[in-house]
């Protein structure tokens, strides 16, 4: 009886945890990982797998995209370059003119909206839009605290305030 009770034991006090969803994950924590840190970070408790590691940033990326999502004009970029990828298979398979053409004409969109640096100047670097909320919210955000979730809600409400209130100023 004592036996089976010390096999049990050490299963049961080996429980694992780890950040699950970026409604409890510190934007601290995340921003070292999309920063180029390990995922290593997302363990709470216990042991995972590189690849479980892995399915889970998967997995809080897509609940950030679903949240979230990408600008329009990464959207426009995504279709840009299926449609250009489309186009050549299919010039590739028929080596027909109008094919070709429509080629031609599907890689001048993905030139077009292929991203540079001059267009990404609109977008918020991690630091300044801790300071933009910081002031705009008169607190200091405690990093190791504050949701991922919560942290860009606050970022987007910001950005949405502010070009209605840049819209209202052209108009």
């Amino acid at each position: 009886m004592n036996q089976h009770l010390f096999n049990i034991l050490p299963t049961f006090f080996k429980t694992r945890k780890a950040f699950t969803s970026i409604k409890t994950l510190p934007i601290s924590i995340w921003w070292e990982i999309t920063e180029g840190g390990s995922f290593e970070k997302l363990v709470i408790k216990g042991k995972y797998s590189n690849f479980e590691l892995y399915d889970l940033y998967l997995n809080l990326l897509q609940e950030y995209y679903d949240h979230f999502g990408t600008t329009e004009r990464h959207k426009a970029f995504i279709e840009a370059k299926f449609n250009y990828a489309k186009n050549l298979a299919k010039w590739i398979s028929s080596q027909d003119q109008s094919d070709k053409m429509f080629l031609e004409m599907s890689k001048i969109d993905f030139e077009e909206f292929t991203p540079n640096v001059n267009q990404e100047k609109e977008e918020y670097k991690l630091s300044e839009a801790v300071s933009v909320l910081e002031e705009v919210f008169g607190f200091a955000i405690d990093e190791e605290k504050l949701s991922t979730y919560k942290f860009y809600s606050r970022q987007k409400r910001i950005v949405e305030k502010n070009k209605l209130a840049a819209d209202g100023k052209n108009k």
